[in-house]
């Protein structure tokens, strides 16, 4: 005989599955921060994509570094590592998807969470640029997106509120 415990367990273990093979918009939890920064596109895209200059404005990595010797443009390669309490570094190889010199910077990882990072630069005046960072996770099981979704989103909205600061302490108005 079934007990109502095993009925239980195994209505939990095929939502699960059905949730892991169900597919959903993996913009859903997109999450996007703008700012102004005083300076111009060619300025700001130089300071940005310096390898150098990377862990400087975006603090959640430890190291950034080119991965290749290639100029930037599609195909690019970056290296981004981070450092997870209790499980030590953890490497991330992003590709330059698309690229548009000191208007747009496409990255993405086919890692576990599959990050998609857009980086946009919008001239507004002769001397300022809007900047806007978006990321979303294009792994797109449901699953994963209405589990992991909210939390990530927040994340890393914070994060990039945060890079934003930073990069406003850089280029001051």
């Amino acid at each position: 005989m079934v007990s109502r415990t095993q009925v239980v367990i195994a209505l939990v273990f095929g939502t699960v599955a059905v949730l892991y093979q169900v597919n959903t918009d993996t913009t859903t939890w997109e999450a996007t921060q703008s700012g102004t920064l005083y300076t111009s596109p060619q300025m700001l895209q130089r300071f940005i994509t310096n390898p150098d200059q990377v862990e400087k404005w975006f603090q959640l990595l430890s190291h950034f570094k080119a991965a290749d010797s290639r100029p930037l443009g599609v195909g690019k390669k970056y290296q981004a590592i981070y450092e997870v309490p209790l499980l030590g570094e953890y490497v991330v190889l992003l590709n330059v998807a698309e690229y548009r010199a000191n208007q747009l910077i496409v990255l993405e990882s086919n890692a576990l969470l599959r990050p998609r990072l857009t980086i946009t630069m919008e001239e507004k005046t002769h001397k300022t640029t809007n900047l806007t960072f978006s990321i979303r996770f294009r792994r797109p099981s449901a699953l994963f997106q209405w589990s992991l979704g909210p939390l990530l989103n927040f994340l890393s909205r914070q994060q990039m509120k945060r890079s934003l600061l930073m990069l406003r302490m850089y280029f001051p108005i």
